[in-house]
């Protein structure tokens, strides 16, 4: 089930074939779940793979199925979302407490105390719930999959939405380092993932090179990941997350108390640990942006038309 195209391949066909796979993938993994959290993990990262590929087929969809489809697993993530979203903010708060020291150290420790307290009566049932709910989208989902109405056959049109999100990631870089704030970093951190999924995809055009780029891709992604996760730990520990519909009805009803002295310890850990995650993505950016949408497209190209001339030679001299 690897998740990249065939140089064989006809484009329309390889994308019903990727996205069925990854379907099933899915359905398997949250039938047979032990640990409720790994499953819901797993699965939204492969709601991700899916949703990059609709990105990445978006020229041959047309915008009317390509939104449609991107609703259609964005939903279902969100049905996940506040499950593992309470997970991740334990996971957050147990990782910047065991970097800390000192006073700040207790701080943090009275935080993760508070939280499990608030969180731990009904996250069963909240697992249980989103788990049949997504089994039950995800069924609808790969009806769908099976004739989605890819209009071309030719990889020109994958090209096309490699370089349109390129683009907009490029952007979006750019803004991000401007602004400075928690949400232009979490909107980079979704194009980075679309680039580090978009390169797997299109792998075979030259799989050692690639093969780099989507390590340092997913090495961006990762360090803006924890940015965010710090970002909504500190959210959640200033009690602001009663307006969120995607929050835990447990959590919206709770706002941990923290003394003054251990809010500030807290906000000026976190804070630093963000200053740092963001001078290190900064860098991997500048690496993986650094030439423009329409270069890099053409450059990819060559690099799968090349591949696909080799594939021929072999297969006639074999």
């Amino acid at each position: 089930m690897a998740y990249r195209f065939r140089l064989s391949e006809p484009f329309d066909e390889g994308t019903r074939r990727i996205g069925l796979q990854q379907i099933d993938r899915l359905i398997e993994h949250l039938k047979s779940a032990q640990d409720a959290n790994a499953a819901i993990h797993d699965t939204r990262k492969g709601l991700k793979r899916i949703r990059a590929l609709v990105r990445l087929a978006r020229p041959a969809l047309g915008e009317a199925v390509y939104t449609a489809e991107n609703s259609r697993y964005r939903d279902i993530g969100r049905t996940l979302a506040a499950a593992r979203d309470q997970h991740v903010l334990m996971e957050t708060v147990h990782k910047l407490e065991g970097a800390a020291t000192g006073r700040t150290k207790s701080a943090f420790a009275a935080a993760r105390t508070k939280l499990t307290r608030a969180n731990n009566a009904a996250a069963l049932d909240r697992h249980n719930t989103a788990i049949a709910q997504a089994l039950a989208d995800l069924q609808d989902a790969r009806a769908r999959m099976a004739e989605l109405p890819v209009r071309s056959a030719s990889f020109d049109a994958a090209f096309e939405g490699l370089a349109r999100a390129y683009r907009q990631a490029n952007r979006d870089f750019e803004h991000a380092f401007d602004a400075k704030d928690s949400e232009s970093i979490h909107e980079f951190r979704k194009r980075v993932q679309h680039h580090w999924r978009h390169m797997m995809l299109v792998s075979p055009a030259w799989p050692e090179l690639i093969a780099a780029r989507v390590a340092t891709a997913r090495q961006l992604a990762t360090l803006l990941g924890e940015d965010h996760d710090i970002a909504a730990m500190v959210s959640a520990l200033e009690g602001k997350n009663e307006g969120n519909p995607d929050c835990p009805a447990t959590q919206k009803k709770m706002v941990p108390v923290l003394t003054e002295s251990q809010h500030k310890l807290t906000l000026a850990f976190a804070v630093q640990r963000q200053h740092a995650l963001r001078r290190a993505a900064k860098n991997l950016g500048c690496r993986l942006f650094a030439e423009n949408a329409d270069a890099f497209r053409d450059r990819m190209k060559l690099y799968w038309a090349s591949a696909e001339t080799g594939e021929t030679l072999e297969t006639a001299s074999a």
